[in-house]
């Protein structure tokens, strides 16, 4: 019974592997940027809440 599950999981991450591919430079500065705006969206919003709390709390 695990070893089928462990067949399986083993079976998926081989069709990952082998559909994946390396990204071409315009690709990859593309998610780069993406990514980098991403974290500062959230990073600015955790800091506004943050800022309101202390305020708050005073």
């Amino acid at each position: 019974m695990a070893v089928n599950w462990f067949r399986r999981y083993l079976d998926a991450w081989r069709r990952i592997l082998v559909l994946s591919r390396k990204p071409d430079e315009e690709e990859f500065r593309l998610l780069a940027r993406l990514n980098l705006i991403g974290f500062s969206l959230v990073g600015g919003i955790a800091y506004i809440i943050h800022l309101v709390f202390v305020l708050i709390a005073g």
